[in-house]
């Protein structure tokens, strides 16, 4: 099977569009140089400007603290099937979400947290960059490129 069949690039616009999936994915960020990386659900929202914005809701600890501190992330989403897997990776500038009309908008959006805990914080990252791969499964190549046979 060819690297094209088995791997491709996905446009930013079908990167956005496997984002907007309700989907586990991991918020990374760093720490005094050391890496942090939380599951957290979110919710992508276009916003009009640049590729959009995630959002996630958050109580006080190491994610707010990253999130007001460092000002950049990296955002993670993944899917496993049967026959195949997808992963999006966006980068962009986090904030706190102070204004109010911002605020009512992710409300009305349905983010809540999963478990039944307190989370009054929302970090918006505002991407700035975005990239995705869609692998398909096969059975694994018998010799590389630069090894096919005479």
């Amino acid at each position: 099977m060819a690297d094209d069949d088995i791997m491709q690039v996905l446009t930013n616009e079908e990167s956005l569009s496997f984002l907007a999936a309700p989907r586990l994915g991991r918020l990374v960020t760093v720490i005094a140089g050391e890496p942090y990386i939380f599951p957290v659900n979110y919710a992508l929202h276009d916003t009009g400007k640049g590729l959009g914005t995630l959002y996630i809701r958050t109580a006080p600890g190491d994610k707010l603290f990253a999130a007001t501190v460092t000002k950049t992330a990296a955002f993670e989403v993944d899917e496993l099937t049967d026959t195949g897997a997808c992963s999006v990776i966006a980068r962009g500038t986090t904030r706190i979400v102070e204004n109010a009309a911002e605020k009512a908008a992710v409300d009305a959006s349905g983010l809540v947290p999963w478990i039944g805990s307190w989370k009054p914080t929302i970090i918006a990252v505002d991407i700035e960059r975005i990239s995705g791969r869609r692998f398909l499964f096969g059975p694994a190549a018998e010799y590389g490129e630069a090894e096919v046979p005479g």
